[in-house]
């Protein structure tokens, strides 16, 4: 009994060129990404930081001065979320503080405006110099002080880089009241750092609480 001849079928040589044109309609077809959609503000890297004002904290009655993170651009920003109640937070803020002042004077009036006035920050800045902003989470401002009246008494640390908040301290510390600004970066949980360069860009996000090392290397990244 012979072999019988298999018979051409034209659909076997036809698959291939569907698949091939089918793979080019896919890529053609492919909708298009707008390289500006990378560049919205998001909490995340490596996108813009969400601008936000909040008030400077005061211990006293005599407050009216607020922060604007995009009036700080040209500057490199640590922007650290925090609490009282939080003791990591409670942990960290010595070594915050004396990043702050080791990082020089960072012209804070520069990017604070006070009620009806307009923002200094036209002022030169050194882009080498960090900006430190504490985004209190939810609190009071006598929490706050009463922290900084507990903090000045540790050993070492000194009336400049604690105690009452001033125009001159290198580590402003902002009051989000409402909550607000911790929605808009997404806070779950504190103390919660971003590291944005001068041109406003996170470069670097740290959850949880930092050592002087982690802290220098992050800054590294947002200095030119």
């Amino acid at each position: 009994m012979g072999v019988r001849p298999q018979l051409f079928n034209p659909w076997h040589a036809a698959i291939p060129i569907i698949l091939l044109f089918g793979a080019a309609w896919t890529w053609i077809s492919r909708p298009s990404v707008k390289e500006t959609a990378f560049l919205d503000p998001q909490p995340a890297l490596p996108h813009p930081a969400p601008d936000f004002t909040l008030p400077l904290f005061s211990a006293t009655a005599a407050a009216g001065q607020s922060f604007t993170l995009s009036a700080a651009r040209g500057q490199p920003v640590v922007l650290n979320f925090w609490a009282t109640w939080c003791g990591p937070c409670r942990r960290e803020f010595p070594t915050l503080q004396a990043a702050a002042a080791r990082h020089g004077q960072c012209l804070a009036q520069a990017a604070t405006t006070g009620v009806g006035e307009e923002s200094a920050i036209n002022a030169p800045s050194d882009p080498e110099c960090v900006l430190f902003i504490g985004v209190n989470q939810g609190e009071r401002p006598d929490d706050v002080a009463r922290f900084l009246e507990e903090i000045q008494q540790v050993p070492g640390l000194s009336e400049s880089s604690a105690g009452e908040q001033t125009g001159a301290s290198n580590f402003a510390l902002v009051m989000d009241s409402s909550l607000e600004v911790g929605r808009l970066y997404n806070v779950q949980g504190l103390p919660l750092t971003f590291f944005i360069d001068a041109d406003g860009t996170i470069r670097s996000i740290w959850s949880g609480e930092m050592n002087s090392v982690i802290l220098a290397e992050r800054i590294a990244e947002i200095q030119p």
